[in-house]
C-alpha cells in the first residue's frame, strides 16, 4: 500500500483548528512589526538631512499604497498585542481550556477595530462609498 504523506497545505485542510491559525497570524504579524522598524528606523534617519528632505519622505507616504500599508501595520499592531494577550492570560493564568473562547474574542477585537478604523485609515474609500 503506498500512502502518500500530504504536504503542509493539504495537512492544514486535514488538521485544521484555530490555534494553528492564530500561531500563523501571529507570526506573520511579527515578522511584519520587524519589517516595520526597519522601515521606521531609515524614514526617521532621514530627519537628519534636514526637515525639508523629511516632508518630502513623508508626502511619499501620503499616498493611496502608503495608506493601506498603514492600514496593515494597524491589523499587525492589534493582532499581535490581543493574541500575545491571549498568549499570557492561558499560559499564565491557566485558562488553557478556554483556549477556544480566547481565540474567538481575539478574532472578533480585532475585527471590529479594523473594520471601524477601515475608513479612517484609507480616506480614498470615503469617496467611493458616499462619505460614510
Amino acid at each position: 500500500m503506498n500512502m502518500k504523506k500530504p504536504g503542509f497545505l493539504g495537512e492544514w485542510y486535514l488538521n485544521f483548528n484555530w490555534g494553528m491559525l492564530a500561531f500563523v497570524f501571529h507570526r506573520i504579524s511579527g515578522l511584519a512589526l520587524v519589517l516595520y522598524i526597519f522601515l521606521h528606523i531609515y524614514t526617521i534617519g532621514h530627519s537628519l538631512g534636514g526637515g525639508n528632505e523629511f516632508d518630502r519622505m513623508m508626502q511619499s507616504y501620503n499616498t493611496p499604497v502608503g495608506h493601506v500599508l498603514e492600514y496593515f501595520l494597524l491589523l499587525a499592531v492589534l493582532w499581535h498585542l490581543f493574541n500575545g494577550f491571549r498568549i499570557t492570560i492561558t499560559d499564565f493564568l491557566r485558562f488553557s481550556h478556554q483556549q477556544r473562547r480566547l481565540i474567538l474574542w481575539v478574532f472578533i477585537i480585532c475585527g471590529v477595530i479594523a473594520l471601524g478604523s477601515l475608513f479612517r485609515f484609507i480616506p480614498a474609500l470615503n469617496s467611493l462609498f458616499g462619505g460614510f
